[in-house]
């Protein structure tokens, strides 16, 4: 039978290996998406107080993903993709 303290560790491990997980999940996404930027070289600017990351002649008939900084708006293009 297992102590309190042998319960706790084990938690903690299996809390520590799925924040291990999701962050390397999260830098995979990212990595995915800065390798379809790369490649597709969409436009990347401005569009009031969001970023755009546009691919094709307009919004309406193009890909396009926005987000408040430039990594959200290429991972928002990239899911778009």
């Amino acid at each position: 039978m297992k102590t309190d303290y042998e319960l706790i560790e084990s938690t903690q491990r299996q809390n520590h290996e799925i924040l291990r997980h999701e962050q390397e999940m999260f830098y995979l996404s990212e990595r995915r998406a800065l390798m379809l930027f790369s490649e597709l070289k969409p436009k990347l600017f401005l569009d009031g107080d969001m970023w755009c990351c546009l691919l094709g002649e307009d919004i309406q008939e193009g890909v396009a993903g926005f987000g408040k900084s430039r990594m959200a708006a290429i991972t928002a293009f990239a899911s778009e993709f």
